[in-house]
């Protein structure tokens, strides 16, 4: 499929769209521009060289695209304003000499194509091929004298790999995807000067400018690539996508934007364009959407759209209705939160970017937009969760864009306990805690519903009094049933290397990367706190490994054997004499002071 900006008066421009990182904050300069061969003969000499010198680079938008090329060099008074434009380095060329056909005038070859009978390719002329250097530069020497002059077609071509690519200046960054090449143009060798009609130019230059459309889309979970917590804990999904140019563009000249295409690649109608600088045209991409098709184990508390700033680091909230529209599953929302607690229910967020708030992002040069997903999940959740999402983006005059992010993941696991005697038959009513050392396990701290440990009593030797519980926090605890079985579900799992402490996972450093499934674990400590009747307590914490996969286990991780409690000897009859004794002894008395104090009236 074709695409290319042109004005009402001149040739083809190419624009493509690019994927893949950019580096940002530098550019590559232009080389100093060249002193061209323009001759003052209007008859073509024998003797100059002719070439044709491409120079290849990007720019942000439509409204960079300046006046039409008219082959000649840059002035250097002009240069500089090259500077801020990122040139592509290792872009494929090839040039051939064509020759029309009986009254055909070569201007389009995206109109005037061989296949349609408007031209044959020159068979005397040797097909040329090259890339472009570091400046983005590539000559095409043809040749010495008239035998070189003609008609020629430039078109941009696929690498030894079969794909279109080019190679970042900036960042060295090889083998990067061009998604649409350069629309081919023809260039007349000599070619008349455009301001004065009675000169020739015998080395041509063009200059095809690129708009970049670079997504580099990122999906993170608490910002990394693995995450584990205790099951019912917040915690978020990032979706980062760097903002593609060309979402917004003013116009200040009048132009035809060609091979436009609707959201499904069809092509339309061009697109007529009347502007000037007193009468700006304001020109928006059709859409630009990121969808998340959210794992239906996850529980959507709400999401918060954001934009980087330019200066990289500070994210400003978007507003909902006026920079943003939501809908879930198929439905619009007007207003946060956006939400649905449901386990198992679907929950389709699509966030689209209003004309409103395109226009914001490229006047403020916001440089990334993402959807923050806050998340959590149920208390027994076990297992894994992974979650991707897509952009969608069409910038007029290109094709439909769409990417796809990588997957980062969710973690918790569980185990089972057995509980029996000695004799294996299932023991109901033993109550269990977790620790996650042996030494909380010995201490008393264990682990509460809100993934922290707290002190459940004071120990002896002067060990600190029991913690308070926060409101609606709980000790995790789980109890056998009459068939001997416990289990604890929704723990956090190990998945990285804390190589610097802090808690966090960084995948900025390369130890902290997300371990492979197989490796992620974590020790957890039990501790019996109330056996069943008729038994004794187990005393000893034991340790249980937790994986992905123990929760899934037909056999408990661990089996708890209880001893029975000894029978003591029976407490005899010296405890009911004593009884009896102070029972006479008491009557004795009472005796007595009855008789006292019926003497004592008496007197």
């Amino acid at each position: 499929m074709k695409r290319k900006w042109i004005s009402k008066t001149a040739m083809t421009l190419g624009v493509l769209t690019m994927l893949g990182a950019a580096g940002a904050g530098t550019t590559v300069a232009f080389a100093a521009p060249p002193t061209q061969n323009i001759s003052g003969n209007a008859v073509s000499d024998n003797t100059s060289k002719r070439s044709i010198t491409i120079w290849k680079y990007e720019i942000n938008s439509a409204s960079e695209l300046g006046e039409r090329g008219d082959g000649e060099s840059l002035d250097p008074a002009v240069a500089p304003d090259l500077q801020g434009k990122k040139v592509m380095q290792d872009v494929n060329f090839e040039i051939v000499r064509v020759i029309p056909a009986a009254g055909v005038d070569l201007t389009d070859p995206l109109q005037q194509t061989e296949a349609g009978g408007a031209y044959t390719i020159d068979p005397t002329f040797t097909r040329q091929t090259g890339k472009t250097a570091a400046d983005g530069s590539l000559t095409f020497d043809v040749g010495t004298g008239k035998a070189a002059d003609g008609i020629y077609l430039v078109r941009e071509i696929k690498d030894g790999n079969g794909e279109y690519t080019y190679t970042d200046p900036v960042t060295g960054e090889t083998d990067k995807k061009i998604n649409k090449p350069m629309d081919p143009f023809f260039v007349w060798l000599p070619q008349t000067k455009r301001d004065d009609t009675s000169k020739l130019i015998y080395d041509v230059h063009v200059h095809p400018k690129n708009i970049v459309t670079d997504t580099d889309l990122d999906k993170t979970v608490q910002g990394g690539k693995g995450y584990s917590i205790k099951a019912g804990q917040d915690f978020q999904w990032e979706a980062t996508t760097k903002l593609p140019d060309g979402l917004y563009s003013e116009i200040t000249k009048d132009m035809t934007i060609t091979n436009r295409h609707d959201k499904d690649g069809n092509p339309i109608a061009d697109l007529n364009i009347t502007a000037s600088p007193a009468a700006p045209y304001d020109l928006f991409a059709d859409y630009f959407t990121v969808t998340d098709d959210l794992n239906t184990n996850l529980l959507l508390k709400d999401i918060v759209i954001q934009v980087l700033d330019k200066d990289g680091t500070t994210w400003k909230d978007l507003t909902i209705g006026t920079d943003y529209k939501v809908s879930l599953n198929g439905t619009a929302v007007a207003a946060h939160p956006v939400t649905n607690m449901t386990a198992g229910a679907a929950k389709k967020v699509e966030v689209d970017l209003t004309q409103d708030g395109m226009k914001r992002v490229t006047n403020d040069e916001d440089t990334h937009i993402r959807v923050v997903y806050k998340t959590t999940v149920e208390e027994d959740f076990n297992g894994v969760i992974t979650n991707k999402y897509d952009v969608d983006y069409l910038i007029p005059g290109q094709e439909p864009v769409k990417d796809t992010s990588d997957e980062p993941e969710y973690y918790n696991g569980g185990f089972d306990i057995k509980k029996t005697d000695k004799s294996g038959a299932d023991l109901s009513g033993a109550e269990f805690h977790i620790a996650l050392t042996e030494q909380d396990a010995e201490d008393n701290i264990f682990l509460a519903s809100d993934g922290k440990t707290y002190r459940k009593t004071a120990g002896p030797g002067g060990t600190p009094a029991a913690d308070t519980l926060p409101a609606g926090v709980d000790y995790l605890t789980s109890t056998s049933d009459a068939s001997g079985n416990a289990q604890f579900d929704g723990l956090k799992l190990d998945w990285f290397t804390d190589s610097n402490g802090n808690g966090e996972q960084e995948p900025s450093i390369p130890s902290e990367a997300t371990w492979d499934r197989a490796d992620i674990k974590k020790d957890y400590w039990i501790v019996e706190t109330k056996s069943p009747d008729g038994f004794e307590l187990l005393k000893d914490p034991k340790k249980v490994t937790v994986t992905l996969d123990t929760h899934e286990n037909n056999a408990p991780e661990i089996t708890v054997v209880n001893e029975p409690k000894t029978k003591l000897p029976f407490t005899g009859g010296t405890g009911t004499m004593l009884i009896v004794i102070i029972a006479i002894g008491a009557i004795t008395i009472g005796t007595a002071a009855i008789a006292i104090d019926k003497k004592r009236r008496a007197v």
